[in-house]
């Protein structure tokens, strides 16, 4: 790979005179032959270890804003770019690599962080609790009311205290706020931001604050601007970028650069089949995904997955209890699980592992949180389609199937429930195969395929459907309570932040709702307080029974640092989902890694990998290394 090759489109500012889908026509013809190749010198000769790769995504490198606020920001990029401030690991671990240590005071509500001092920008300058202080105070004053601090404080050149508005869980700080938005030290430097936290801090309106927060949001830091200022506090610095690849080559400041191996590294730009033949070329080095059938099937037995493991991430045929009186019955939602084949769902999608129990969380949470009453929980059968089960489910809710056809307590066939599927084929072909389920059992289920951005819209705000595939999602908050959340489309949500405009106004609604003395969600029918018995495994309220009130629950599992009372919920929770199944889970998502192994030393099954990005790392303070 020459210099040539690199700079043959470029013009002096650093920008392409080329249009857009010019571009990506290039990146796709012609990436397979430059990228992954051995690294070279001036002269075109090798220089002996190959560059090691990875597909960043399809965004131009000129289009990067790396102000952390803009929707051009490259996250994946700027992961590998920067230090972790915090890892959260699947196992419930947290690592916190850029800190020295951490305090929360429950008493007074303060969050205490000390940095490490050797903490360095690409520029050798050193990173200081003041360029963290700076983006944190920023973003807070930026939204004051709708920030979690009341203050944070400057104590130090390493240290900041964070002075909480209300108590929050321990847990959650450990896995939600140590690591600010992203969990990297992204946040440029105390000169990028202070002039604008200085007006921030003299506005003496909404509308003089409300200014100076839409300049922060429009301010663009482009890539070149990012490599000339050294705003980077990684391992790795940007030395070049093009149409193809943003390369990376070792920094000589760093605290892990006398341990690091890897002499080059290339994020490659591709999309589509450009990416799929790039991967099949043997032109990528490593995934942070497992290998996919597709890929595993023609790649050579050296490309092989180095970690897996079930992620916190499911999906979950989705139910508006509004769309479909039968919707709102708990005998026809318990009948559908029974007849939803959830290992026919994996095999089709290629990818994940099947549904054993339906607790509403990660499989390995169940004994965490669940413990041995796992075995009691109500059985739907969830890996067979098993109709008697379904028929014995209906008839307990006064319901009948005859060739073919349900029938209501009053005798008349269910109406038409409509169910929109994104085309992407990550729902769609779980959303297809569970429609084929429910309809050759009777359901009467109309499959309306749409494109992603319209399903979201309905999902989120139209609610002119009964059902959908979406993501039931708690790797954010790597904590059970996460699956639950009632605001939040990964979670039990009986809200939208989405329609209202944020979780503020969404928390006031339901508030509303309880205040007025409401039963169910206007949003979406499900119940603002859910009764089950207190018994695990009773199928009916024949007995004893409690109530859940779930904003409620939710909140004060958010806020305690009572671990027994909190486990001791998220247990009610999961006999909470399994007896009512106000959703159906259908998947857990297999998590993972696969890595060329011939060329590069990987720490196979290492449990560090166990993490989003997890070779990011273990490439940065020099685990991996050459073969």
């Amino acid at each position: 790979m020459s210099n040539g090759d690199k700079n043959i489109t470029r013009t002096h500012s650093g920008r392409y005179p080329t249009s857009r889908r010019r571009v990506l026509a290039l990146a796709a013809g012609t990436t397979v032959g430059l990228a992954g190749c051995m690294g070279s010198n001036e002269d075109g000769g090798d220089e002996g270890n190959p560059t090691l790769t990875r597909v960043a995504g399809s965004t131009l490198p000129d289009e990067f804003n790396w102000n952390p606020l803009d929707d051009s920001y490259p996250s994946r990029m700027a992961d590998f770019a920067n230090d972790r401030v915090m890892i959260p690991y699947n196992n419930g671990e947290v690592a916190t690599p850029a800190l020295e240590s951490w305090d929360w005071d429950r008493e007074n509500q303060v969050l205490t962080k000390t940095l490490r001092d050797d903490l360095v920008f690409w520029n050798g300058d050193q990173y200081t609790a003041e360029d963290l202080y700076t983006w944190d105070e920023l973003n807070r004053m930026m939204s004051p009311d709708g920030s979690n601090y009341e203050a944070i404080e400057l104590v130090d050149d390493l240290t900041i205290e964070y002075l909480y508005k209300e108590p929050k869980n321990p847990a959650l700080i450990a896995t939600t706020d140590l690591g600010g938005i992203s969990g990297n030290l992204d946040t440029l430097n105390a000169a990028t931001w202070k002039p604008f936290l200085e007006q921030l801090q003299d506005a003496s309106t909404d509308e003089e604050r409300d200014a100076v927060s839409a300049e922060v949001l429009d301010t663009v830091i482009d890539i070149d601007q990012y490599m000339e200022e050294g705003l980077g506090t990684g391992s790795f610095e940007i030395v070049d970028w093009s149409t193809q690849s943003v390369t990376f080559e070792p920094v000589d400041h760093h605290r892990w650069s006398d341990d690091v191996q890897i002499e080059r590294y290339e994020e490659l730009i591709a999309q589509s089949t450009a990416e799929d033949e790039l991967i099949t070329n043997q032109k990528v080095d490593f995934g942070t995904v497992a290998l996919e059938p597709q890929y595993s099937e023609v790649l050579p037995d050296h490309y092989r997955n180095i970690s897996q493991y079930t992620s916190k991430f499911m999906y979950s045929l989705v139910m508006n209890w509004n769309h479909n009186e039968a919707l709102q019955d708990r005998a026809v939602r318990r009948a559908m699980a029974a007849v939803i084949n959830t290992q026919n769902v994996v095999t089709n999608f290629e990818n994940g592992f099947p549904i054993e129990v339906h607790t509403g969380i990660d499989r390995d949470w169940n004994e965490t949180y669940i413990g041995d009453d796992v075995g009691n929980f109500i059985d739907y059968a969830p890996q067979s389609s098993d109709y008697d089960l379904a028929d014995e489910f209906l008839t307990e809710g006064g319901y009948t199937r005859e060739d073919g056809t349900i029938y209501t307590p009053d005798d008349e066939e269910i109406e038409p429930i409509r169910m929109p599927i994104g085309t992407d084929y990550f729902f769609n072909v779980p959303g297809q195969t569970v429609h084929g389920q429910l309809a050759d059992y009777g359901f009467p289920v109309e499959f309306e395929g749409q494109e992603n951005t319209q399903v979201t819209e309905r999902f989120n705000e139209k609610m002119n459907w009964g059902l959908t595939v979406y993501s039931h999602y708690a790797s954010d908050y790597q904590h059970p309570v996460g699956y639950f959340r009632y605001n939040h489309s990964f979670g039990l949500r009986i809200v939208s932040q989405a329609l209202l405009g944020g979780a503020g106004p969404a928390d006031d609604a339901v508030e509303g709702w309880l205040d007025e003395g409401r039963t169910h969600s206007p949003y979406n029918g499900k119940p603002l307080v859910w009764e089950i018995p207190t018994e695990i495994g009773q199928r009916d309220l024949s007995g004893d029974t409690e109530e859940i009130n779930l904003y409620e629950t939710i909140r004060e599992i958010e806020v305690t640092d009572d671990v027994e009372w909190t486990n001791e919920q998220i247990k009610k929770l999961c006999w909470m989902w399994n007896f009512h199944m106000p959703e159906i889970d259908l998947l857990y998502r297999e998590s993972g890694h696969w890595a060329n192994t011939q060329d590069f030393d990987w720490p196979i099954d290492d449990e560090r990998l166990e993490t989003d990005n997890g070779p990011y790392p273990l490439i940065k303070n020099g685990t991996v290394g050459y073969n």
